[in-house]
């Protein structure tokens, strides 16, 4: 092979991944000052950040279809609760909705369309890629300057999560890929992506909200003003986990389906 041929496949994934990555630490960022806010604790907010955005962003980047399912019944069910409930915000019962519809709408899916993608493994892999990456981050952004409210944070989150998911999902659990996960890997998954997107919808709502006596900004504004930066990062992250991917000669793609 050819230097120039090298150099774009290189270029090829590297933009590949940074799309992947830029929407993992999007919604990294988001959660984690979601977290912060709410006053969970540094150590804690990584390990659930990364948990929720690597079980949610390996459904997209794995297994599309259901993931697109479990997204479109999220989309449904913040923008009809947010219509009927207005006055009343109660984001569990939405969650528990949106739950709901997603396990509906993963139903619907056929036995091909979940054996080709394997929903459940791929969102098991991110899952538990995130629960090995948190520890580290805490530890990284607690012995270095990178703080949790720039990109950087973002950029090594998605490093690390992307290296422990290459690992897992080349050498995931058989059980993940039995039959009885293939039965429920489609509604759950969906139901899943459909309550972190209904999530989303409600820290959006929330971020711009106000108080007219006071003119005061909801503090959830905060989340919002950390996506961009997430983005970012992520985007940074993803760019440089797929050039060192195909650098190493590693093909994702053996191992996604």
């Amino acid at each position: 092979m050819s230097f120039l041929d090298k150099l774009s496949k290189t270029v090829g994934k590297s933009i590949t991944w940074a799309f992947s990555g830029a929407l993992f630490g999007a919604f990294f960022s988001g959660v984690l000052n979601f977290l912060l806010i709410e006053n969970t604790s540094p150590w804690l907010a990584s390990i659930l950040a990364t948990m929720l955005a690597g079980l949610v962003i390996s459904a997209y980047f794995g297994s599309m279809l259901v993931a697109l399912g479990g997204t479109l019944a999220g989309i449904l069910t913040a923008i009809s609760y947010q219509i009927l409930f207005a006055t009343y915000h109660q984001p569990l019962i939405l969650l528990g909705i949106a739950l709901i519809a997603g396990l509906v709408a993963g139903s619907f899916f056929t036995k091909r369309e979940i054996r080709d993608s394997q929903p459940l493994a791929q969102t098991g892999a991110g899952f538990m890629a995130g629960l090995i990456s948190g520890p580290l981050l805490y530890v990284i952004v607690s012995s270095t300057p990178v703080g949790y409210h720039g990109w950087e944070v973002a950029a090594v989150a998605v490093s690390l999560v992307g290296l422990c998911y290459v690992f897992l999902i080349k050498h995931r659990l058989s059980v993940l890929g039995s039959t009885g996960a293939l039965k429920i890997g489609g509604p759950l998954v969906s139901g899943l992506i459909a309550m972190a997107v209904a999530a989303v919808f409600w820290i959006i709502g929330e971020s711009y909200m106000t108080i007219p006596e006071l003119g005061q900004i909801s503090q959830y504004q905060q989340v919002m003003d950390a996506a961009p930066l997430g983005l970012l990062g992520g985007a940074l992250g993803g760019a440089f986990g797929g050039a060192m991917l195909e650098i190493l000669g590693i093909r994702m793609e053996e191992h996604i389906a």
